[in-house]
């Protein structure tokens, strides 16, 4: 029942402290034994005692509710059984402590004995004159004496806490009674650190042995800790180097672990009882390798790295090691990768008085690789930590390069803004760019390599290929970009090189797809296809370095692209980009064509818009499917702006192509599905005979806009026909501010009357042509134009008038409004109600 699960005592906590118990026959915070009958008879006494507070908490509570009865004066309100209203039936719920009593107590206890350890250092600073350096230490041991054999007899009273306390005060009063002794002449011709050295292992030995003795948890985490201490000292002692230093880090750091490892499971720091202990044992080991490994790191840097990398070579296998003792995944991850790393930065220190500069990167590759590789062997759950250290040190070897990297990716595009400027004979080095060369080797690609085989072999390993595509595909790609720079290869040859390679990739892919064509995820297949286009595009752009080049390059390329995009299986956003970059590639093999032809930059433009209508053209073929079809219209439209671009030099033959692309934009308006780029075709139209017009000296506005005004009011018409419910403003607005805007805005800089004038009649009959069919768009674009025009046409005359008439009209105005506010009210809603129904 509810009672007995309240009354009964926690089986899964110590009856003494409280504290959680672990597997084991001890509790591993106070040491209390749970085994035997006195343990049995403690469970009947803890759970009798229970019981018998339980009962007087019931008590109390009925004494409250028999008190509030007498005080309402109705005492025949209790009886047997029965309480009042006001009064709860369940226990009070008393407000929860702040703090737990065991937290109160050791907080007081603990500052109990830190205010011993400041007296005893008072007592020793205070007394140095009255008591002498012997009086002091002969205190200072007693007072040791007393403290250390008052601790278990506190402890076995069963008074932990206080015995913890008394046990860290007996340790800060040994260590000054080793200060004392040093004072009254003990090892007077030996050196300060070397006697702290050896007081520091005697204390150590004194407390292990005192803890084997008392079981004090304090105690024994400070023979751990003053264990350590005597190497350190030593070290600073004998001023080690930091080659050195790291070296006997890793000894102490091994030592740690070799306790760890040897302890487990038996002796006092089996079970709860040496959790204390293993836990100090890792914050030391821990400590002293990460301090070991900073300090190798520095030696490594130095001359004569040979100690500082066998010191990483230690702190390795000590990490190694220590994997292997923990269980949780996340920790030996961590520390089964982090020796890569190590074994590399090694690896790299001896190389580096070996090896010239140019040369060192290829050991950060190396071993990364070697690690990956290493690291796909091991079972499954061991492999996350070292295939992360050797990505790391790959990511570092490519680092190293990065310069060399994208100079040799960039550098190439810049012949864009310079074509066909390359001197004659250049190698691929120097003709990496305008006036440049490229500083790498072959190393350069080599790590490049590297580092695509260990992101291959870590996606497979840990089974996450389609994760690791992209990133190894981009190193592929640089590899195989800068392969002819490392190659040192003539220019001729680097771009066939580059040629075969993007059609060997490009063709992979496509021929994967082929005969895959049903396949769900694609990615391997699209990253070759990607990589080989990627390719072609670098060696299109390299190639307008040279006239032949550009002439044999450019038509590859784009017969390449477009093979790719007809093949099966491709998905769809892949075909139609794939048609796109054809038709881009295509269009500059024609401009290239007419330029070596020595055609003008003009001339060349209207030679581009045979591109334009052949792309237009495939565009328009029958069953051909929407990627693809936007793919080429796309390529279209980027080659029509390319032609205009090249023609803007000359006025006839910009105006002969932006005709040209106008029609086209027409044709292609006789498509269902692309009415809309009747407009597109009409503004090209319309600038063409802008520019023709521009070319002969008209500036008057009206022969620019009036016949596109004229296209834009006709369709807008048609389409009011064909869709009744269009609003006039969709239909007529735009053909409408074409055609009266421009006007408006020129008659504000006309001196003479005949545009003005012009403007107003054309305003009027627009606003009567909307009023009479009842039309809001025109009727206020033709009021608002009228009115502002009529404004402009009254500004010379009003600022003759004098101020006086200004202000007196507008003040009858405002009477007037005023008297007959209620009447203007009601004719401006009428006003509104009409306007809006003419929409």
């Amino acid at each position: 029942d509810m009672t007995s699960a309240v009354l009964s005592p926690d089986p899964t906590r110590c009856p003494d402290c409280r504290a959680v118990l672990t597997q084991g026959t001890t509790c591993g915070a106070c040491g209390l034994v749970l085994t035997g009958a006195p343990a049995a008879r403690l469970w009947q006494v803890d759970t009798e005692l229970l019981r018998l507070d339980a009962t007087r908490h019931q008590l109390l509570v009925e004494r409250a509710a028999l008190l509030a009865a007498l005080r309402t004066g109705n005492p025949a309100m209790h009886h047997a059984g029965s309480l009042p209203a006001a009064v709860p039936t369940s226990p009070i719920q008393a407000r929860p402590a702040e703090w737990t009593p065991k937290r109160i107590q050791n907080t007081l206890l603990g500052l109990g004995g830190l205010l011993l350890a400041i007296a005893a250092l008072v007592f020793a600073a205070v007394t140095y004159d009255q008591l002498g350096a012997g009086g002091r230490a002969a205190v200072l041991v007693a007072l040791t004496l007393a403290a250390g054999a008052a601790a278990p007899n506190v402890r076995g009273r069963g008074l932990t806490a206080t015995a913890e306390t008394l046990g860290a005060v007996t340790l800060v009063l040994a260590a000054l009674d080793a200060y004392g002794l040093r004072k009254l002449g003990l090892a007077a011709g030996t050196d300060p650190l070397s006697y702290a050295a050896v007081s520091a292992a005697v204390l150590a030995g004194c407390s292990g042995a005192y803890a084997r003795l008392v079981p004090l948890r304090t105690v024994r985490c400070a023979a751990v800790v003053l264990a350590q201490l005597p190497v350190l000292l030593l070290l600073a002692r004998y001023d080690a180097s930091a080659g050195t230093a790291g070296l006997v880090l890793a000894g102490i750091a091994a030592v740690d672990v070799g306790v760890l490892a040897g302890r487990r499971g038996r002796g006092w720091l089996a079970g709860a009882m040496g959790n204390d202990v293993r836990l100090t044992l890792v914050a030391c080991g821990g400590a002293a390798s990460a301090a070991g490994v900073l300090v190798s790191l520095v030696a490594a840097g130095q001359p004569g790295p040979g100690r500082a990398a066998t010191a990483l070579l230690a702190h390795a296998v000590v990490l190694a090691a220590a994997a292997l003792l923990v269980q949780d995944s996340g920790a030996r991850a961590l520390l089964a990768g982090a020796p890569v790393p190590l074994l590399a930065v090694a690896a790299f220190a001896l190389a580096r008085t070996e090896l010239p500069q140019v040369q060192q990167p290829l050991v950060l590759a190396s071993a990364g690789l070697l690690a990956a590789q290493a690291a796909a062997q091991l079972p499954r759950s061991w492999r996350a930590g070292p295939l992360a250290g050797s990505l790391l040190v790959t990511g570092a070897a490519v680092l190293t390069v990065a310069e060399q990297i994208v100079t040799g990716l960039i550098l190439p595009l810049t012949w864009l803004a310079d074509p066909w400027s390359l001197p004659a004979a250049a190698g691929a080095r120097e003709a990496v760019g305008p006036g440049m060369s490229w500083e790498g080797t072959l190393v350069t690609t080599v790590v490049l390599a590297a580092a695509a085989v260990a992101v291959g072999t870590a996606g497979l390993a840990l089974h996450r290929l389609r994760a690791a595509a992209l990133p190894a595909a981009m190193l592929t790609v640089g590899t195989i970009v800068l392969l002819p720079l490392g190659l040192a290869l003539t220019y001729p040859a680097a771009l066939a090189l580059l040629l075969v390679l993007a059609a060997l990739l490009a063709g992979a892919g496509a021929a994967w797809l082929s005969q895959h064509p049903d396949a769900q995820h694609p990615d391997a297949q699209l990253v070759l296809a990607d990589a080989g286009t990627a390719v072609a595009l670098l060696a299109a752009a390299w190639s307008t370095a040279d006239r032949e080049a550009s002439l044999v390059v450019l038509p590859l390329t784009a017969l390449g692209v477009a093979a790719l995009s007809v093949a099966r299986g491709l998905p769809a956003a892949a075909a139609g980009t794939a048609v796109g970059v054809a038709g881009g590639l295509g269009t500059a093999a024609l401009a290239s064509t007419g330029a070596a032809q020595e055609l003008a930059a003009d001339q060349v433009g209207g030679l581009v818009l045979v591109a334009v209508a052949a792309l237009l053209a495939l565009a328009a073929a029958p069953g051909l499917d929407p990627s693809r079809r936007l793919g080429a219209e796309a390529a279209a439209g980027v080659a029509g702006v390319s032609a205009a671009l090249l023609a803007v030099g000359d006025a006839g033959w910009l105006s002969w192509v932006l005709a040209g692309t106008g029609l086209l934009g027409a044709a292609t308006a006789l498509r269902p599905d692309r009415r809309s780029v009747a407009a597109v075709g009409g503004l090209l139209l319309s600038a063409s005979s802008w520019v023709r017009l521009a070319d002969a000296g008209v500036t008057a506005p009206e022969p620019y806009v009036l016949p596109l005004a004229a296209v834009a009011l006709i369709l807008g018409h048609l389409r009011r026909r064909a869709v009744p419910g269009t609003r006039s403003w969709a239909a007529y607005a735009p053909g409408l501010t074409i055609a009266l805007l421009p006007s408006l805005l020129a008659s504000f800089d006309d001196a003479g009357l005949t545009r003005p004038l012009l403007l107003g009649l054309a305003a009027l009959g627009v606003l009567l042509v909307g009023a009479g069919f009842r039309l809001q768009a025109p009727l206020t674009i033709g009021a608002a134009v009228l009115a502002v025009d009529a404004l402009q046409l009254l500004a010379p005359y009003a600022a003759a008038l004098p101020r006086w008439l200004s202000l007196g009209a507008a003040g009858m105005l405002l009477v007037a409004v005023g008297a007959t506010y209620e009447q203007r009210r009601r004719d401006v809603s009428r006003l509104r109600e009409s306007y809006d129904a003419l929409a």
